[in-house]
């Protein structure tokens, strides 16, 4: 076997040859194939001939036994279960730490080296005699015991100050929070801080990104202290949290398994008219008509987008908000896409006040990588195909209740126009002594010689002749809103309508 055999041995230098042109010639010669060195451990993608040089310079990695990476067949169910290279620690940090994309930047020799130390560490049994518990497991298991029952942070250092002695010694249970942070930190996806205008008319970013005052209303960036008025420099007034999508969608893809489950809408749709996913709607089918090279690659991805507000202090009095903005992958099959480890939290809007109408200006840097990835497309490394493609998504639909419908459609959901489907056709009547509007009409929908029609005592008094209204279509809301100028911002002011105003304009807000 070439791990035990000596490197410096004609036999060993014949088999490192064998070895790396017969798996070049079993996946069909490609530039670059993973290299199983001590070095690389499966976990970048070498040239064969830098492969070959590894091997007799570095040696085969020693748990590498079985080379499933590398087209050997593995025998047996039980044996396919058990298959783990190094553990699930490994598999963790292969993940998050390392670029193993073939034709991508390759790891360093200092990221190599850390992530060997990591590895290394996470591995680690608790006890030097624990069979249950590794380094990474124990501070993982606790850490989510303390996010389910909400401990506080000084709760949970003194448990673990005493879990600590308790423990046989020598043990390698952490002391402290920050401690755990640091450890889980090479997990972390990374988000984004964006400085946000008090007023909710822009954000620092690209042009704005220095300024210290927004445009429109002069407002500060930074805070204000309430008793001197003067200007805190280092803390900003409000503060956007963004997750960047798109490394996160690299990583998905990072995962064999996950690779192959984001397929399966591909091959799981049904012809017989009812519908189990997302993939058998009649929107699914528009964009396989409208897109067919999008929809020629089952990859690409359908996303929704979901948002609404809430109090994350369970405390009415209080008027804080909190909108977390979250995306959907319907790729995956049904037991999968809506379950809560497969919902992307994206965006994070908290303040003293909800966005409202002015959620367009948070949704700026999610709507920018969207474009991207609709227009140009992002290089993945596919785990289940071994090989890079250029990633699409697509977002599909939002789901909201219906104020926050109104929020990001900026359309009208109450007042004279408050239906959405009826648009300015709406039939709405002002209760005087009620102060409220009621909306009739209803009888539209029925069948032209449907009895309910005629009957004027029923409902409002009078015979309904009309018939229903015509659903708004995406280019006819586009031609009415083409010109229409949006006053991003929560000023003191309130917008008055114009006497002159069109009555198609008057449902939309933005």
């Amino acid at each position: 076997m070439l791990i035990l055999a000596c490197r410096v041995t004609d036999d060993y230098l014949k088999g490192a040859w064998n070895f790396v042109k017969s798996v070049e010639k079993k996946f069909g010669h490609p530039e670059k194939i993973l290299c199983p060195c001590r070095s690389c451990r499966n976990l970048s993608h070498q040239p064969v001939n830098e492969v070959y040089e590894h091997l007799v310079i570095k040696g085969m990695d020693p748990t590498y036994t079985q080379w499933y990476f590398h087209g050997e067949d593995v025998n047996g169910d039980e044996e396919m279960v058990g298959l783990n290279v190094g553990g699930d620690a490994y598999d963790l940090y292969r993940a998050a730490f390392m670029n193993d994309e073939a034709g991508m930047e390759e790891p360093t020799q200092m990221a190599d080296q850390k992530f060997n130390e990591h590895l290394n560490d996470a591995e680690t049994p608790l006890y030097p005699s624990c069979k249950n518990y590794t380094k990474l497991s124990a501070i993982v298991a606790l850490y989510k015991l303390k996010t389910t029952y909400r401990m506080s942070n000084r709760c949970f250092n003194g448990m673990l100050e005493i879990l600590h002695d308790m423990l046989p010694s020598p043990n390698h249970m952490i002391k402290s929070m920050q401690e755990t942070k640091f450890f889980l930190k090479t997990f972390d996806l990374g988000f984004e801080k964006i400085h946000a205008c008090v007023n909710d008319c822009c954000l620092f970013r690209g042009n704005e990104a220095n300024a210290d005052i927004c445009r429109k209303f002069g407002a500060s960036r930074w805070k204000l202290d309430k008793h001197t008025k003067k200007i805190k420099k280092s803390v900003p007034a409000k503060v956007l949290i963004y997750f960047p999508i798109i490394p996160r969608f690299q990583r998905m893809f990072r995962s064999k398994e996950m690779a192959e489950e984001l397929r399966w809408h591909f091959e799981h749709k049904r012809g017989d008219g009812k519908m189990d996913h997302p993939a058998d709607s009649a929107a699914w089918e528009l964009v396989d008509d409208k897109w067919p090279t999008f929809a020629s690659d089952p990859r690409n991805l359908r996303l929704g987008l979901a948002t609404d507000g809430f109090n994350p202090f369970s405390n009415l009095s209080s008027t804080y908000s909190c909108w977390p903005v979250m995306l959907v992958t319907y790729n995956l099959p049904p037991w999968l896409c809506m379950k809560k480890e497969n919902i992307m939290l994206s965006l994070l809007i908290h303040g003293p006040r909800q966005p409202g109408n002015d959620i367009d200006i948070y949704l700026q840097p999610l709507i920018d990588d969207l474009k991207l990835l609709w227009n140009e497309g992002a290089i993945v490394y596919d785990a289940f195909d071994n090989t890079n493609f250029n990633l699409r998504a697509l977002l599909l639909w939002t789901v909201n209740d219906f104020p926050a419908y109104g929020n990001l459609a900026g359309c009208s959901t109450k007042g004279k126009f408050a239906c959405p489907v009826c648009a300015n056709d709406t039939k709405s009547r002002w209760l005087t002594f009620s102060r409220k509007f009621a909306y009739m009409g209803h009888r539209r929908f029925l069948p032209s010689s449907h009895t309910a029609r005629k009957k004027m005592s029923w409902f409002d008094g009078d015979v309904e002749k009309g018939s229903k209204p015509r659903i708004m279509t995406g280019r006819r809301i586009y031609d009415t809103l083409e010109n229409f100028v949006n006053e991003w911002g929560k000023s003191s002011k309130k917008r008055k309508r114009k006497e002159d105003e069109d009555e198609a304009m008057m449902m939309w807000k933005k």
